[in-house]
């Protein structure tokens, strides 16, 4: 009898006819779409707040490497002044150096330095004619 109830055609389940109520079917869709929607305005709306932001954020790394450039230069600065108010010979250095200034009596001979040269670049123009290189 098991057999039978198989094969009986009414114990197989009929197929749900929706009753022509499209909108019961098309209201999650709807629904969907909306909050979708929604979230892509509010984040549209959020786009410039990130992008000042992150122009901030480039502003802030920019004036915080400034700051640290002005913090080095006043402390050379605070040194240098220690040394010249306890130090007399820092004074005569920098009399001497930057100044051109020299003790009274005193020779003072300056020369100029030599102008880099790249190496292996031999003039022969300063070379007495003697001593040109031979090939």
């Amino acid at each position: 009898m098991a057999s039978a109830r198989f094969l009986d055609p009414t114990s197989i389940p009929l197929k749900r006819q929706s009753g022509g109520n499209i909108w019961a079917t098309l209201l999650p869709i709807i629904q969907g779409a909306i909050i979708v929607g929604v979230l892509s305005v509010v984040g549209l709306l959020f786009v410039p707040v990130l992008q000042t932001e992150n122009r901030h954020k480039t502003e802030l790394a920019k004036l915080q490497v400034e700051i640290a450039d002005a913090q080095e230069q006043q402390h050379e600065l605070q040194l240098k002044t220690e040394l010249m108010k306890n130090d007399p010979n820092y004074v005569e250095h920098i009399a001497r150096d930057i100044l051109n200034m020299g003790r009274p009596g005193e020779t003072i001979l300056r020369f100029d330095p030599y102008p880099p040269v790249a190496p292996g670049s031999r003039s022969t123009a300063s070379m007495p004619t003697g001593d040109a290189p031979s090939n």
